[in-house]
């Protein structure tokens, strides 16, 4: 039985999906992980390219259930003790993700751990989020506090305790990926991952960022056929108040409004 049961949704994306499945094959040990790819409903060649693949279990969906439903509909299937929630444009460069699986099974008290995260020319790029309070906003919206409220990448080489990090890679024991229910379905896309942290910190479980596994991520790539840039704004929003409640959405809306609009006017924060 494998240590480990990756899962990536995949919607329309099947040449991203193969590279994140061969990089997979490449550098991870033999036996050492399931591969669960949980299509939502692709109506591209996604299906065909995907079972000439080695390792891999391909489940349809039968429709686009979103990225929390996804995940928990592939992780029906998993056999690992601990599962690895990963984007279908994420792709890994060695073999360091088995000792990102180490660190947690040593670790009980550990909920989430994820890896850094790297541009394609292999530049940091921010996984990990601050707490998401107005006052947090006001730090970096109006007082120019740089990564008081957006995502950052730590300037740390060992893994330290955060608030949050990503849903591109998330790696999770199935022991306690069970005793919250797995990912919340009410998110369609955004804010899942951010439910995710909240639902393990409330378990008294730690979530890391583990610096010393890197991963490409391309992106926006798997999210790119979801719905086109000028509607992206639709699916966020209603998120957000799901996530944070009508009051503390609007109240962080402000500020931010109120700061973009201070610098169209004025050019300075």
């Amino acid at each position: 039985m494998p240590k480990l049961s990756i899962i990536i949704v995949t919607w329309n994306t099947a040449l991203i999906t193969k590279k994140c499945v061969d990089t997979i094959n490449k550098y991870l040990p033999t036996n050492f992980a399931q591969i669960i790819i949980a299509d939502n409903g692709s109506t591209d060649n996604t299906k065909d390219v995907i079972l000439k693949l080695k390792n891999v279990k391909y489940i349809n969906t039968g429709n686009n259930l979103g990225f929390a439903k996804g995940c928990n509909f592939g992780a029906k299937y998993a056999k690992g003790k601990y599962l690895l929630f990963l984007n279908s444009d994420m792709e890994l460069i060695d073999s360091t993700l088995v000792e990102m699986v180490k660190y947690l099974e040593n670790n009980p008290d550990v909920g989430i751990v994820g890896p850094k995260f790297l541009n394609i020319d292999l530049s940091p790029q921010g996984s990990v989020t601050p707490p998401q309070t107005p006052l947090n906003a006001f730090k970096e919206y109006v007082l120019g506090m740089t990564s008081a409220y957006s995502k950052y990448s730590p300037l740390t080489t060992t893994p330290i305790s955060v608030w949050a990090i990503s849903g591109g890679a998330v790696l999770i024991n199935h022991e306690y990926y069970k005793k919250i229910n797995g990912w919340d379905e009410k998110y369609f896309f955004y804010y899942e991952d951010l439910e995710l942290c909240r639902q393990i910190r409330k378990l008294g479980k730690k979530i890391i960022y583990f610096p010393q596994c890197k991963v490409i991520h391309r992106h926006g790539a798997s999210g790119t056929t979801i719905t086109d840039n000028s509607n992206q704004w639709r699916r966020l929003v209603p998120s957000s108040i799901l996530y944070h409640g009508k009051f503390t959405h609007y109240l962080i809306y402000l500020i931010m409004w109120s700061s973009q609009k201070w610098q169209r006017t004025f050019g300075t924060k």
